[in-house]
């Protein structure tokens, strides 16, 4: 009976252990920068908030991997989420128009610093914008259609990562 149990429970410890969500990105993704979340749909970055704290109303931090099923902003979780509130607006571009710009259709998938927007609520501040890549379905990446990346992170954050360095 023990090891009818043992055998059971072995069993689903093993099937359930890579039953975890993953992240749906492009395969040369390789950075380990946060995503700043500005005003719960604005994807963008540092320089959007400033460097002054008199901007910001509300600042929380997300570590934590969340449910993909509960949390509309799960795949942009890997390296966690900084979400912030401004006392300034913030000019920005939904989904659809930058499709749009790029001629593909409207509601094609973006891509974030590799990772891929699965809700299509999320807009990105303008400002924010540093690059934007039209990616090309092949082996590799193996989309079915071309895709728009946008880069928030400059080239050097790209290649060094997001190390903040003490200058005090």
């Amino acid at each position: 009976m023990n090891r009818i149990i043992f055998t059971l429970i072995f069993t689903f410890f093993f099937t359930n252990i890579y039953s975890q969500d993953t992240y749906v990105k492009l395969p040369t993704t390789n950075n380990n920068c946060p995503t700043i979340i500005i005003e719960k749909d604005i994807i963008g970055n540092e320089s959007a908030i400033g460097t002054t704290k008199e901007l910001i109303t509300e600042l929380s931090v997300l570590k934590d991997k969340p449910n993909r099923k509960e949390h509309k902003f799960f795949n942009l979780t890997e390296n966690g989420i900084i979400f912030v509130s401004l006392k300034k607006e913030t000019t920005f571009k939904t989904q659809s128009e930058l499709n749009e710009f790029f001629g593909i259709e409207k509601n094609n998938g973006i891509y974030v610093n590799g990772y891929l927007i699965e809700n299509s609520d999320y807009k990105i501040a303008t400002e924010c914008i540093m690059e934007i890549e039209l990616v090309e379905p092949d082996t590799e990446n193996k989309l079915e259609n071309k895709a728009i990346n946008v880069w928030t992170l400059t080239k050097e954050k790209r290649i060094n990562d997001c190390v903040r360095q003490n200058v005090d």
